[in-house]
């Protein structure tokens, strides 16, 4: 048996999931839940996820797991082999740090309900819109700053980690879904193209799924 993983492709959060699933070699399918067309609202898809938001993994057991970094924790827990956090306890701690500002400083940012919320609103759409785009580029820069203290070929030290891998899958959803810029960007760039190199994290990117909106 293996994990089935719910979620969508032009989620970064389920995108998070897929990569590590490929780059560890962990046997997986996929079922599409189109968040566009609410799909994840579904009582069918309730049973899976209590607040109806994606993505969910399945277990080999049945065990359902939500929320992206508490998936990716157990899945190296779990499945130990091909390493996404550090031996050493500080460079753990800091891995643990850039993703947690990641998850809660930037990503939600770009979360579908708040897209739907701002274009909901047109007497305010601009004035909104120009708040996140600030926000959002403002947690960006301070990403920058951040890892620039810790980076070797990857956010801290050599080795890749999960903190490269959510730092990938949200400038690949920043620049897929809203066309922002990242080239003075120079540190989360540079990781961006080092990640990219990997070939099962660069195939796991949301443009090459099957249900990625043509």
């Amino acid at each position: 048996m293996s994990y089935t993983l719910y979620g969508f492709a032009m989620s970064s959060c389920t995108q998070r999931i897929r990569s590590i699933l490929n780059y560890k070699k962990i046997p997986y399918t996929q079922v599409s839940v189109n968040f566009v067309k609410k799909e994840q609202l579904s009582e069918e898809y309730k049973k899976i996820h209590p607040r109806q938001i994606i993505p969910a993994l399945v277990t080999p057991e049945g065990h359902s797991l939500i929320e992206s970094v508490a998936i990716a924790e157990y899945l190296e827990e779990v499945h130990p082999e091909k390493p996404i956090l550090p031996k050493n306890k500080i460079q753990r701690a800091q891995v643990r740090a850039i993703a947690e500002y990641i998850n809660s400083s930037i990503q939600p940012f770009q979360h579908l309900g708040i897209q739907q919320y701002i274009n909901s609103h047109s007497e305010k759409q601009l004035e909104w819109k120009d708040q996140w785009t600030h926000w959002n580029m403002l947690g960006i820069s301070n990403l920058e700053k951040s890892i620039s203290r810790t980076r070797g070929r990857f956010s801290v030290g050599d080795q890749l980690t999960l903190a490269d891998i959510l730092i990938y899958c949200q400038v690949d959803s920043a620049q897929t879904r809203f066309g922002l810029d990242f080239g003075q960007y120079h540190n989360i760039m540079n990781i961006y193209y080092n990640v990219n190199n990997i070939k099962e994290i660069e195939q796991s990117r949301g443009i090459y799924q099957k249900d990625f909106p043509k």
